[in-house]
């Protein structure tokens, strides 16, 4: 029993890891594409992200032998994950309000539980229903006022980033076989590694052509940050999660990002939050601890 509650504890702190760095991200990446082109930024995060977890598979001196069989499913990761996610992303955010991708990323958890159900990865539980809707609700609750703006003219921006989260979904889901016989860290650097290099053929010449002129040390520290704390270092936990919890107990963590990213915002720049906030909190966290507490560790494919 201690150990079980101790394993629970390392879990809630890896998900509180990821959301911190993955809700600083939103405020630097801010900062960097403000002075220069959010393609030439992804560019040199994924550069700086595959150096950071390579610098951690040298440190723990832990090496990875890819089995044949395996090369392009590995491929298909790091394209869902990096290209795809990224491209759309980008893109979409140019055509759409920024409180939608917000909104749209809360779904995240739905659509990978959808997905791992058609894959067998997991099964339909009461608890996992309800974790999600709660956390869905309580994202819902902090955007009350941005639910009823989805007008025609962004429906073009809306649909891009419908595809970042299907691809972002989709990456969580088909990750769980391969994290749990290649390893987290392993797996997280060559798919990140291979995405850089899919990448590469879109971002090279938009970051060559880039107009660097306005760039200052804040930007190239908020690209480091996104580079060493988002695409390695949370994009590691992410899969170290997956190797020990279930996908969809993973996604949830994409709903405490909104309320969280609101109250660094407050902390960070003193924007007044609303009450809308804590309620917000509070449901989100329902959410994440019926999903992770009640649920608990399930290594296993197509565990419960």
């Amino acid at each position: 029993m201690k150990k079980g509650n101790n394993n629970k504890f390392i879990i809630f702190l890896a998900i509180f890891a990821v959301s911190l760095f993955f809700s600083l991200t939103h405020i630097a990446a801010k900062e960097a594409v403000m002075k220069l082109s959010p393609w030439a930024v992804a560019m040199f995060r994924f550069i700086t992200g595959s150096l950071t977890l390579f610098i951690l598979m040298k440190l723990t001196g832990k090496r990875v032998e890819l089995e044949p069989v395996d090369r392009w499913r590995f491929v298909t990761l790091a394209f869902l994950a990096v290209p795809v996610n990224q491209i759309t992303f980008l893109t979409g955010i140019h055509y759409t309000p920024a409180s939608h991708p917000a909104l749209m990323y809360a779904t995240t958890p739905a659509w990978v539980l959808l997905l791992a159900i058609w894959l067998r990865v997991e099964k339909l539980r009461w608890w996992k229903s309800a974790g999600i809707a709660l956390a869905m609700i309580g994202v819902a609750i902090l955007f009350a006022g941005e639910l009823l703006s989805f007008r025609r003219e962004n429906v073009f921006g809306d649909l891009l980033i419908l595809v970042a989260v299907l691809s972002w979904s989709l990456y969580t889901a088909l990750g769980k076989p391969i994290v749990e016989r290649y390893g987290s860290l392993e797996t997280t650097f060559l798919v990140i590694t291979f995405g850089m290099f899919l990448y590469l053929p879109f971002g090279l010449i938009p970051a060559l052509r880039a107009d660097y002129s306005q760039t200052d040390a804040t930007v190239w520290l908020a690209i480091l940050y996104i580079g060493v704390f988002a695409s390695g270092i949370a994009y590691y936990l992410w899969y170290w999660l997956l190797e020990r919890i279930r996908p969809s107990q993973v996604a949830i963590v994409t709903c405490t990002q909104p309320p969280f990213t609101a109250l660094l915002a407050w902390l960070i720049f003193g924007t007044v939050p609303t009450y809308h906030l804590l309620f917000s909190g509070v449901i989100v966290l329902t959410g994440v601890f019926l999903m992770v507490g009640y649920g608990g560790t399930k290594r296993g494919i197509g565990e419960a």
